[in-house]
């Protein structure tokens, strides 16, 4: 069972609309199952922004939905400017950390996430934090540990690593980090959320058909 985690409807809504995904419950969390055509055994919920939403509903989804594999998509704000990464650009995370807390003055250590999706986008490092970015001296200073920031995604990543089970994380840069997101994030939402349905329904179609031979 792929279980895939959205942080808002309006991320999750042209996803759901794509994979024809249809309402089974509300409870704790809304839940959609995504149309057989697309992928035999996958549900998409909506957590609701931040690192907590997000890692009750991927440990939901892993103990009662008894899902295998943890996705994470959603919009995230890029820190580094010598990739040349764009608004819209798409990349695949292959390690994310929390970039807002630390142990004792020991910075966290960033789960790795392997599952073997997306292979044909570039790799980026994500940090999470609780809060948007939207400081350049915060921007500086994650930028140093990472290529790009959310608010789920390492929460997500690491209850897959608690649970033992693969996760992969999409993510489809909206802006910048910088003072501009907020109006940035406002004008590319709708447009960034599209393109990342279209790739998203793609990789479960190939996924699908890869666990077919």
């Amino acid at each position: 069972m792929v279980g895939i985690v959205f942080a808002t409807r309006q991320e999750a809504e042209p996803f759901l609309r794509l994979a024809s995904a249809v309402s089974i419950d509300d409870t704790p969390v809304p839940l959609y199952r995504v149309s057989t055509a697309i992928h035999p055994e996958c549900l998409a919920a909506v957590s609701g922004m931040g690192k907590v939403a997000a890692a009750m509903t991927a440990v939901h989804l892993v103990l009662q939905q008894r899902a295998t594999i943890l996705v994470n998509a959603g919009l995230c704000g890029c820190l580094t400017r010598e990739k040349n990464w764009r608004v819209g650009d798409l990349l695949c995370v292959d390690s994310a950390v929390e970039g807002d807390c630390d142990r004792f003055g020991q910075p966290e250590t960033a789960v790795g996430c392997s599952a073997g999706w997306f292979r044909d986008l570039a790799a980026a490092r994500l940090t999470t934090c609780d809060r948007p970015v939207f400081a350049a001296g915060q921007r500086r200073e994650l930028a140093a540990v990472a290529d790009l920031v959310d608010m789920e995604g390492a929460a997500v990543a690491r209850v897959a690593d608690w649970y033992g089970i693969p996760c992969a994380l999409l993510k489809g840069i909206s802006d910048c980090a910088d003072d501009g997101g907020r109006q940035e994030i406002a004008r590319h939402l709708a447009g960034v959320a599209e393109t990342i349905a279209r790739k998203l329904v793609g990789e479960l179609k190939n996924q699908a058909t890869e666990k077919k031979r």
